[in-house]
């Protein structure tokens, strides 16, 4: 490798590129200034994107109707409470006085607007409508009242509108889709000033209902975690997104510090059976999840904050089973299984994954692999963009037999959640005869009987893997000494409440 091209260099350029890019901005007090891993590709299309590098953003500029607590409990936000009318209709009672930066009011025609649209055939595109693809049509009541009617009785509905946030409806009108993403318009407690494809800047929104502590934030992409963590200790970003614990180290020897989240899924490489290859073989699924010491890179990676993954949801999912244990670390098993399915020579497996995007994965992919070579299975991993893993998530092509996911429960905390998509489109562990049961629990409104289908259907995925495991997903936040009041629910950032200490 020549020194042009080493990543030493590489990072201490693109670092030489943040401070350029932030110039002049430590001086100003009331500047909050966060370094992630991605921006929107979809810019201010709130509706675009379900995942978490969107969500970190978004909720700076859009609140929803509800949000959901550590507890997984809807709790009240722009929607202050809501009532089961009958089991398909539920009636949400809005927050007044509430405004969006344009000075449009807050009413049940921004909620109409944005559901109507969501449910619209145009709207089904968009990967939030797949999480309120329960609801069947939407009615305003009066100003502050709106009806939202289901195909089927839906429990999870308050919790599942968490991730439905409101746009200016006059603004949504005006521009449509594409036009609104560049010009976008929310409740939250920061207006768009100025939004490109590296850097995002807005400023306070003083008549919000949440207002912020600082006048002015900056969001800058940087995709490099270690990038990142430099950023931070150079003095020019005062939160980085997703850093790993070599890079938490070294800004607790300077004073500063991280804040561990628990994320919202079960991390894992998803094994794409459909296209044949030796995934397509149960046995060489389950001895892939055997073949992986998950504790011993959790403990060596992720300093033992999280635990392996049992199932394809969180422990602290609505419908986990407390009783499905994970796959222990076993290579002979993985051997024999291997050469009972005829890969007793082993095999290539690529695989394809955002890389920085979550705590340590690049030296987590290359511990895996160290252990799937002792089977004899070579993993390749192929990092690639976030804008181009969401395309392939919804419309295939994947260049490999995997490619990394979390199969997360954001924002309802619901087990359910992932399941629902098989409804909708055909995933990499969606089967046919599953859809009977999918369908039952998402319309049993008894919350017992609603776990118990979850319950089955988890321990379908544990007895017949659709992926290698991995752990429970965490988030590690470097955190400039400055830094106040830092408090991510759900992976929901609190912008209205973080402050930085004057100097």
């Amino acid at each position: 490798m020549t020194e042009a091209h080493s990543p030493a260099r590489s990072n201490a350029i693109l670092a030489c590129a943040v401070a350029a890019c932030l110039a002049g901005s430590a001086a100003a007090e009331s500047h909050l200034r966060v370094a992630t891993y991605s921006l929107p590709g979809a810019l201010g299309n709130v509706h675009r994107s379900t995942s978490s590098s969107e969500i970190y953003i978004w909720a700076a500029l859009f609140d929803p109707l509800t949000m959901v607590d550590d507890n997984a409990k809807a709790i009240p936000w722009l929607a202050t409470s809501w009532e089961s009318i009958d089991p398909l209709t539920w009636r949400f009672h809005l927050r007044p006085g509430v405004a969006f930066s344009n000075g449009e009011p807050f009413t049940s025609d921004a909620v109409v607007t944005n559901l109507e649209y969501l449910i619209s055939p145009e709207g089904r595109r968009e990967s939030v409508a797949r999480v309120v693809g329960a609801i069947a049509a939407v009615r305003a009541v009066d100003d502050l009242t709106v009806d939202i009617v289901t195909k089927y009785p839906d429990i999870m509905l308050p919790s599942e509108l968490a991730i439905a946030r409101m746009t200016a409806p006059g603004q949504w009108r005006k521009l449509g889709p594409d036009g609104f993403a560049r010009a976008p318009i929310g409740t939250g407690p920061f207006k768009s000033d100025n939004w490109d494809a590296n850097k995002i800047e807005l400023s306070a929104f003083r008549e919000s209902w949440i207002p912020p502590k600082v006048d002015r934030l900056t969001f800058v992409k940087l995709p490099d975690p270690v990038v990142r963590a430099q950023a931070l200790l150079s003095d020019n970003t005062d939160i980085a997104i997703t850093v790993g614990p070599e890079e938490a180290a070294s800004l607790a020897a300077e004073g500063h510090s991280v804040h561990i989240s628990r994320g919202a899924g079960a991390m894992g490489l998803a094994l794409l059976k459909d296209q044949g290859g030796p995934v397509a073989d149960r046995r060489v699924r389950l001895a892939l999840n055997y073949a992986v010491d998950k504790q011993r890179y959790i403990d060596a990676f992720l300093d033992g904050a999280t635990v392996p993954a049992s199932q394809a949801t969180p422990s602290f999912a609505v419908g986990f089973d407390p009783a499905l244990k994970p796959f222990p670390y076993d290579p002979d098993r993985a051997r024999a299984l291997l050469k009972e399915a005829g890969y007793e020579s082993g095999f290539t497996l690529v695989a394809e994954s955002i890389l920085g995007g979550s705590a340590a994965d690049s030296a987590i992919f290359q511990a895996m692999a160290q252990d799937l070579a002792k089977v004899g299975v070579t993993l390749e991993v192929r990092g690639i963009p976030n804008a181009e893993m969401i395309r392939k998530v919804n419309y295939g092509g994947w260049a490999g037999q995997a490619y990394s996911i979390d199969f997360n429960v954001k924002p309802s905390l619901d087990a359910m959640r992932g399941f629902a998509i098989c409804l909708t489109g055909k995933r990499y562990f969606c089967d046919d005869d599953m859809r009977p049961e999918i369908e039952a629990a998402l319309g049993e409104f008894d919350l017992a009987k609603r776990t118990a289908i979850a319950r089955r259907l988890l321990k379908r995925l544990h007895d017949d893997p659709p992926m290698l495991f991995m752990h429970e997903t965490i988030m590690i936040d470097g955190l400039h000494k400055r830094v106040r009041a830092y408090k991510p629910l759900n992976l929901v950032l609190n912008f209205h409440e973080i402050d930085i200490a004057r100097e």
